[in-house]
């Protein structure tokens, strides 16, 4: 087995890393949709401003048998590599996963990094199989994770809480919803980007140690120029405050692949002053109306939230959303040599 540095311009090489993805979501999480080839070459072409990303590819007998992508925040989080890690099936329990950590070490030392986050997948009890390889790898070595996701998903028809949803409405008076596709309107983005900023502020985040990223206009729109370039769409829906004009919630749902039957829940943030009034629960249900108007293809919406993100699991269930898994999140100290 051998270890390269990715080089954005092998386009061959780019396949096989593409084919090793297809390869390790069917076995991994099968009811994912097909990964995007273009948001793989468009990673590279169109990268986002605020991180750094690169790749390690382990090779043997002229195939890409494992890979370790891993992105170094540029702006906060200077301590923190993000990785990701996969091994084909077949290829697992010889030492690849071993070997590309081993040099992701030697790349966060490079660049003064002293943890890296890297994120697992494993079965709810009694839920679908998941091979929980990565897991275990893991907390054989002492590794414990800094905080749980639970990943839901909401199937199209499934039965929301229609009692629930009527009576959050008299919550809300004073409060109108704005709606928009794909980029935000011009005349929106400072309050879409200060709500933005809110996010790692009021999202539970355990025991992970995350740093705040703060967004401007012109952050908001580096990631969206990234996205749409990657051949990403989303429907966005926030909350305005009537009486003052502001923006104070919203909620984003993400089509990241080919596969239009499938989207992914994203920012979901109400500005703390506005709680109470079932904000979160509103815009949701009306994002998921106003996407399924544009896409009568979409089937399945995955949401992901932490263990303790309570109020949001709770406008999840009132929505028709079930669990389906956990994500285990850890953070690896780097060690010194």
């Amino acid at each position: 087995m051998t270890v390269t540095q990715l080089d954005p311009a092998d386009s061959a090489a780019l396949g096989q890393w593409y084919d090793l993805m297809v390869a390790v979501t069917r076995h991994d999480v099968p009811d994912f949709p097909t990964p995007s080839r273009l948001a793989l070459v468009a990673r590279f072409q169109q990268p986002l401003g605020s991180v750094t990303e690169e790749a390690l590819l382990a090779w043997s007998g002229g195939r890409v048998v494992g890979v370790a992508s891993y992105q170094l925040p540029r702006t906060e989080n200077l301590g923190k590599l993000d990785l990701e890690l996969i091994v084909h099936p077949q290829y697992r329990c010889r030492g690849i996963g071993t070997r590309l950590l081993s040099e992701v070490y030697a790349v966060a030392r490079r660049h003064g990094r002293t943890l890296i986050e890297v994120e697992t997948v494993r079965a709810l009890p009694g839920g679908v199989t998941r091979d929980e390889a990565g897991y275990r790898y893991l907390t054989n070595r002492g590794h414990r994770p800094g905080a749980v996701g639970i990943r839901s998903r909401y199937d199209v028809g499934a039965t929301a809480d229609e009692a629930l949803l009527a009576e959050a409405w008299s919550h809300a008076d004073g409060y109108s919803l704005v709606q928009w596709r794909d980029a935000v309107p011009e005349e929106l983005i400072d309050d879409v980007a200060a709500l933005q900023s809110r996010l790692m502020l009021d999202a539970p985040s355990g025991d992970l140690a995350v740093e705040q990223q703060v967004y401007d206009a012109d952050r908001v729109r580096d990631q969206e120029k990234s996205e749409l370039a990657r051949g990403f769409h989303w429907y966005s829906t926030a909350a305005r405050h009537d009486r003052t004009g502001q923006l104070v919630a919203r909620t984003k749902l993400a089509f990241e692949s080919a596969d239009d039957t499938h989207a992914r829940q994203r920012t979901t943030i109400v500005e703390p002053s506005h709680r109470g009034h079932r904000l979160g629960l509103l815009i949701k249900s009306a994002n998921h109306t106003y996407t399924q108007s544009h896409e009568p293809a979409l089937r399945h919406i995955d949401a992901w939230n932490t263990e303790q993100n309570h109020p949001m699991r709770a406008v999840n269930t009132t929505l028709g959303f079930h669990p389906i898994d956990t994500w285990p999140t850890f953070q690896l100290p780097v060690p010194a040599s």
